[in-house]
């Protein structure tokens, strides 16, 4: 049979002739769907890989899951006895979050990407147990050469797909063989079982966690929101609307309404895990005369006097320039501006000038038409500023926009109108602006390296935005804030705040929170020492080198860029267009960097 298989699957890769009575409608389909996907027969390894920061935001966000997968190896192992195998645990997107089984396997397995944090759809790898599960939502068999790609044809995989309460595909459980494994039902009703008593695990948690969610709502004494925690929402006050039942069930993020105002977001915790969000909401009425800071402002002076000034400038339409060292916190201030602004019934659009490549920063910003250039998407795309149309544009680091882009962008601001590129028809736009930089722009306009008129059209209400260094008084706030939304109250929170009260905190508030974050790993149950905290600080903070650039008086952001150009170069041996490429900039933008940190 797996001779007639191999024979079915070389006659459609190579002649792209299918004979349907030789191969089940499931594996023909996903075949085909392979080959629309474009994977590569001869590879379809597993090259779709998360980031260590977004595997661990997946395992956090999956921790239920994960845990009764692990639990449920535990209650069925004997159904795998004397067998050589690896039990995996996916995702709803295919990314895998766990796996257990014979070590040998799972090193074997690492060879073709099959490993955690790579997803394994039909649309990455071809024709697979988990893919398939994905799609047609039911338990499958793929064994051998059933599988489109090479890489996974020495495999026999079943799969069975786990639903939630809302009869969604919360995840996969996954069964890999080696291919010498019989294709047998037995398998399957396995597996099947396994993915079963996780679905009902998992349903009956949902179910007790939204009665104790419930619970917690209505002993609250103010009126607003309840969410799980994908912040999905699970209930209203009547408060707030006459009519909360056609809201249920909606992202709270996709709500717009002129009824209330959105506030602080308290976690709602059980057994130290975050199962939900109530979430402060105003009348949109009392709102409009409320200064909304769903943050934490701290004890400072210097941060005082500055939320002072938002409170004036906010309720304008006024364009807003905040300028401060990288991590100060200028996309927390961004949000408060634009949820105090007239703009806040519409979209809050951020777009980050630093990170876009010159060469696409237009279609970016302007969008295009359907067919405008070769790769452009088949339907158009409508670009940042049309996205803020009624509401607020943030323009971060936008001292990196090209000197071209600068000229584009004033003419919308003074004609308020936008053509896509490939377009003819003029676009009505009207938005709220707020830009943002890391670098004097006064100093940027003298120096010839940002437009004068420019300038004076988005630095008509500048901010500064003072380093964590000189309001150390929010230090012990800040510090607080995290361990609440953490539920994580160490008794040695006395030295903590002394030592981080110490440090200087060049990245300031995303440097303190990198710095915390680490000691709730190392030191959730343990009690540090002085140096030991010292030392973590140290294990994450940047240690500035090549002190012969001081002088220069360069900024944090500045002297980062400088180092990750230089070792751009010497990776590449001084060549500029794969340097530019790594680092995701033009070669002119290169040149100038370089002659600018002296680098030639």
């Amino acid at each position: 049979m797996s001779m007639e298989i191999r024979q079915t699957w070389e006659k459609y890769i190579h002649e792209n002739k299918l004979d349907p009575s030789k191969i089940d409608k499931v594996i023909s389909d996903s075949w085909k769907l392979s080959k629309k996907f474009k994977v590569n027969p001869n590879q379809g390894v597993g090259n779709r890989i998360l980031t260590t920061s977004d595997f661990q935001e997946k395992l956090r966000n999956n921790e239920t899951l994960i845990s009764l997968a692990k639990r449920s190896m535990d209650r069925f192992r004997i159904l795998f006895k004397n067998m050589d195998f690896i039990l995996v645990l996916t995702d709803a997107e295919g990314y895998i979050l766990w796996q257990s089984g014979n070590e040998r396997l799972r090193e074997t397995a690492r060879e073709i990407g099959f490993w955690e944090g790579s997803q394994w759809t039909e649309s990455v790898v071809g024709t697979n147990a988990i893919g398939v599960a994905l799609r047609t939502k039911e338990a499958n068999i793929i064994h051998g050469y059933e599988h489109f790609a090479k890489a996974s044809q020495r495999w026999s995989c079943v799969s069975s797909p786990i639903f939630g309460e809302d009869g969604q595909v919360k995840g996969v459980v996954d069964l890999s063989m080696p291919a010498h494994y019989p294709k047998e039902f037995d398998f399957l009703v396995r597996v099947q079982l396994i993915a079963d008593y996780i679905s009902e695990a998992l349903q009956r948690k949902a179910y007790e966690d939204q009665k104790y969610m419930l619970q917690y709502y209505s002993s609250k004494k103010q009126p607003g929101i309840l969410c799980d925690s994908s912040m999905t929402i699970l209930h209203i006050s009547t408060e707030l609307i006459n009519e909360p039942e056609s809201y249920l069930g909606k992202k709270l993020n996709d709500i717009k309404t002129t009824d209330w105002l959105i506030g602080i977001q308290e976690p709602i915790w059980k057994e130290d895990a975050c199962i939900g969000y109530f979430v402060h909401g105003l009348k949109q009425r009392v709102a409009d005369k409320t200064f909304v800071f769903p943050y934490v402002a701290g004890r400072s002076k210097t941060y005082h006097e500055l939320l002072e000034e938002v409170k004036i400038v906010a309720p304008t339409s006024a364009p807003i320039h905040l300028f401060g060292e990288t991590g100060t916190g200028k996309e927390v201030l961004a949000n408060t501006i634009h949820v105090n602004s007239p703009f806040s019934e519409g979209k809050l659009v951020s777009v980050n000038c630093g990170s876009i490549p010159d060469n696409l920063m237009e279609s970016e910003l302007f969008g295009y038409e359907k067919g405008a250039f070769t790769g452009a998407n088949a339907n158009g795309y409508q670009g940042k500023i049309e996205q803020a149309n009624n509401g607020t544009l943030f323009l971060d680091e936008i001292e990196d926009m090209p000197a071209s882009m600068q000229s584009d962008l004033l003419r919308v601001l003074q004609e308020k109108k936008l053509t896509r590129i490939g377009g003819n028809q003029e676009i009505q736009v009207n938005f709220r602006l707020i830009t943002a930089s890391n670098q004097d722009l006064k100093t940027l306009v003298i120096n010839g390296e940002f437009r004068e008129d420019l300038f004076y059209r988005v630095y008509v209400c500048p901010l500064h935005i003072p380093p964590l260094r000189e309001r150390k008084e929010d230090i012990r706030e800040l510090i607080k804030s995290y361990e609440d939304a953490n539920a994580w109250y160490p008794f040695w929170e006395k030295e903590l705040i002394e030592v981080a009260e110490q440090n200087q905190w060049n990245g300031n508030i995303r440097e303190l929170n990198n710095f915390l974050e680490r000691c709730h790993v190392y030191y959730r149950e343990r009690t540090p020492t002085r140096e030991q905290l010292i030392q973590l600080i140290h294990k994450g903070g940047l240690i500035l080198q090549h002190p012969e650039t001081s002088s220069e008086d360069i900024n944090f952001k500045e002297q980062i860029e400088k180092e990750q150009i230089m070792n751009a170069l010497i990776q590449n041996n001084g060549n500029i267009p794969l340097s530019a490429k790594q680092l995701s900039m033009s070669k002119s933008t290169l040149y100038r960097k370089i002659t600018k940190y002296r680098l030639n």
